[in-house]
């Protein structure tokens, strides 16, 4: 793995890093949003139930409910760049006007999440971009100012290319509507126990043909996608105030040690030491 560039502080991250040979990246979390820019590979990514194919150039757009997957095709060389911001670093931005994460949180999980190559250049996203990875390479006084004032461009032409959806700026995507039920009901219903008994009894399919197309639409199998949407919900609630305990009981988990287990697997921290960090 070769990164080229990788700036980070607490609210925003900044990366650009080229593997000869990929291998599958284990599923993470984030608190906050992530622009991906695809470059070169041969890779799937899912999101929510769907698969996008990418091709250079292309913007996979991401928030913290959605989770997400890259499953890699071939080893094909690997280059990618991605934004990783919290919404904190853009509050001094927005207005009661105008907000400029209108598009990345409202919208149904899965949904229009990638921008097609065509309009990032058209836009000139790809050019602010560039600008925002210069002013990291300078330690100059300014440079901290330039690259939030870059960004919040950046995330201006975002929300004109979502806002005009119904134009063919966003490449249209079809959807399993059957998984799409799935992934409803069950983001709906963590708080409470889930099976594939259940689910086979509430939609009407055969638990082991469910648990294949739901792999295969998702990249997740049904109890992974569970606990992971599970240990998000965790999160958020840690963060406002609820004891590990009571979060424990809330996100459906049987006891807190299970609780504990997966979420230190999977954020790779305690739930103590995510409330403090």
């Amino acid at each position: 793995m070769k990164q080229l560039l990788h700036y980070e502080t607490k609210t925003f991250a900044l990366d650009h890093t080229v593997i000869e040979s990929p291998y599958d990246i284990d599923t993470h979390i984030h608190d906050g949003y992530e622009l991906y820019y695809y470059i070169s590979g041969d890779l799937t990514y899912y999101i929510e139930g769907q698969a996008y194919e990418l091709y250079p150039n292309d913007i996979i757009i991401t928030n913290s409910r959605e989770l997400h997957r890259i499953v890699f095709n071939s080893d094909v060389r690997y280059e990618r760049k991605f934004i990783q911001f919290r919404p904190e670093y853009i509050t001094s931005y927005q207005t009661e006007e105008y907000n400029l994460l209108n598009y990345i949180e409202h919208r149904k999980l899965g949904y229009f999440n990638k921008i097609s190559a065509e309009y990032v250049l058209k836009s000139g996203i790809n050019k602010l971009w560039e600008k925002i990875e210069e002013a990291t390479l300078e330690d100059a006084p300014e440079n901290q100012i330039l690259m939030k004032t870059y960004f919040v461009q950046l995330l201006i032409k975002i929300n004109k290319i979502f806002s005009e959806f119904h134009n063919p700026l966003i490449e249209r995507h079809q959807y399993d509507y059957k998984i799409v039920s799935i992934l409803d009901f069950i983001n709906k219903n963590l708080d409470k126990k889930i099976s594939l008994d259940l689910l086979q009894d509430t939609f009407f399919v055969n638990k082991y043909y469910l648990s294949h197309i739901f792999k295969r639409n998702t990249g997740f199998t049904i109890m992974e996608y569970i606990t992971y949407k599970r240990i998000m919900w965790a999160m958020e609630l840690l963060l406002s105030g609820i004891t590990a305990l009571d979060v424990a009981h809330r996100t459906g988990f049987s006891d807190y040690s299970t609780f504990y287990k997966a979420f230190k697997k999977i954020t790779g921290i305690s739930p103590r030491q995510y409330c403090s960090a």
